[in-house]
């Protein structure tokens, strides 16, 4: 399902239901989860970091806590703060996506994805981004930059590579934003107002 607001396209899965996972999965998210069968911030972490220092194919600072919160507020239907079995089958059914990707677009096999290699990324991740700028004027100085380049700037290293676990940082707030704008824009027009609680609570996600 693709949603198109001012020339940003995003595509969204389809959702899943518990049906849908298999036992395997549902074995392994017993083990992960513990007694409350459900996974936290700081347990998501733990389980994502040891997948990513296995994997010799890509590099990867680590996920921090930021961004393991982000994906939980993300996919939490309940508002408890933590992901189910449905919800974690989504997000690793996300993030399985989003390697597939990386290493497709990694075409010199680095490990790292250049600015070039980002942008198709995004673009395959589901966000058409193409031609996009942000337009800000601030005590007389105007800033009219590629949405693109916004997020190289916010998600490279030093050296303008971007690894995986910012990769993946980078997609999540990017839906998550979308969302954000898509519960806001109630009359569909592509245009929303904030008050400043409005604006304080959307910049503190």
């Amino acid at each position: 399902m693709c949603f198109c607001i001012d020339n940003v396209i995003f595509c969204k899965e389809e959702e899943i239901s518990e049906d849908e996972v298999d036992g395997t999965f549902k074995t392994l998210f017993g083990k992960l989860s513990g007694d409350d069968s459900e996974i936290s911030a700081f347990e998501l972490k733990n389980i994502l970091n040891k997948v990513v220092s296995k994997r010799p194919d890509i590099k990867a600072d680590g996920f921090g806590l930021e961004t393991c919160r982000n994906m939980i507020n993300l996919l939490d239907k309940d508002g408890n703060g933590k992901l189910g079995l449905v919800e974690f089958k989504t997000l690793w059914t996300k993030i399985e996506k989003y390697l597939k990707i990386y290493r497709q677009r990694d075409e010199d096999d680095s490990g790292t994805m250049s600015s070039t290699e980002m942008r198709a990324a995004v673009e395959e991740a589901g966000f058409s981004l193409n031609n996009v700028c942000v337009c800000v004027c601030v005590s007389g100085f105007s800033l009219n930059t590629p949405l693109h380049q916004l997020l190289v700037a916010r998600f490279s290293d030093t050296d303008l590579t971007i690894d995986f676990d910012n990769f993946v940082s980078c997609l999540i707030r990017l839906e998550s934003m979308f969302q954000i704008f898509q519960t806001l824009d109630t009359d569909g027009s592509g245009k929303v107002e904030f008050n400043m609680f409005q604006w304080l609570y959307l910049t503190l996600l």
